[in-house]
């Protein structure tokens, strides 16, 4: 069966949001969490207390095949994060087949908690986000940390990144336990198609000095309309605490603005 457009586009998007909903590896019958890799969690989750501003880059690869050939997507990102003043701005690019239907780039901006996003074809869209949540969840280094505290999580040793002693913790979260944590609305992209997902693995890298995050990755396995897919998505978090001034991009030059959310055509 030849891979379809519907299910490339699905498959993209999912790895861009990175919050969809799938069947963990180990579902119910998971093994007690390491108490090593729960005080490593623990002391992150402390340590995001003191983050007043943050950047983030964001690179990983969609690979989708079916009997006939496969395809890939690479995606590159980069975003900043200002705690204090409750602002951030993200950006991610896809490169690769282009019948996927994305644009090159795509920006999404939080102002308090208001969400401004471009649409996946034509035009933005604004949402609002609840304040009941804790603002810095809704951010990218926030999303990881709460996940990290629905999870059982498992203690994988340490490991050097980038000259850094770190703690390397892993998790397989549930489909219950990964929709839980899908506090930023997507409007109704990335609903074609009949994609599901199979199973998400979840590393994360602890400074074990500061106890800040220093690198997450996320793999995703996915399966629909007679094709399969992978996603491997890795952000990469720096420059605590530095100034950081966040402007917000112009949406306007994408085209119309969506009232209801981005629309699924």
């Amino acid at each position: 069966m030849q891979l379809t457009r519907s299910t490339l586009c699905t498959l993209v998007v999912l790895a861009l949001v990175v919050t969809a909903g799938c069947q963990g590896l180990y579902g119910s019958s998971a093994p007690p969490s390491d108490q090593q890799a729960v005080d490593a969690v623990t002391q992150a989750q402390e340590a995001s207390g003191n983050v007043t501003a943050y950047r983030v880059s964001i690179d990983g690869q969609v690979e989708i095949s079916d009997d006939s050939r496969s395809e890939s997507v690479n995606l590159t990102g980069d975003g900043l994060v200002n705690v204090d003043r409750q602002q951030a701005n993200v950006t991610i690019g896809a490169v690769g087949d282009t019948r996927v239907g994305l644009r090159d780039t795509r920006m999404a901006y939080v102002d308090g908690y208001t969400l401004t996003t471009e649409c996946s074809r034509l035009g933005w869209a604004r949402y609002n986000l609840s304040d009941s949540t804790r603002w810095f969840n809704y951010t990218p280094l926030g999303q990881q940390l709460t996940l990290l505290d629905r999870t059982n999580v498992y203690w994988n040793g340490t490991e050097r990144v980038n000259g850094v002693e770190t703690a390397v913790v892993t998790a397989y979260p549930t489909e219950d336990q990964l929709q839980a944590n899908q506090n930023l609305p997507t409007g109704n992209v990335g609903t074609q198609g009949s994609a599901t997902l199979d199973n998400a693995t979840v590393r994360v890298w602890i400074s074990t000095e500061t106890h800040r995050v220093r690198k997450v990755q996320r793999e995703i396995h996915v399966r629909g309309d007679g094709a399969t897919g992978v996603a491997t998505i890795t952000f990469r978090f720096t420059d605590y605490n530095e100034p950081t001034n966040i402007t917000r991009p112009t949406f306007e030059e994408s085209g119309t603005e969506w009232k209801s959310g981005c629309p699924d055509t």
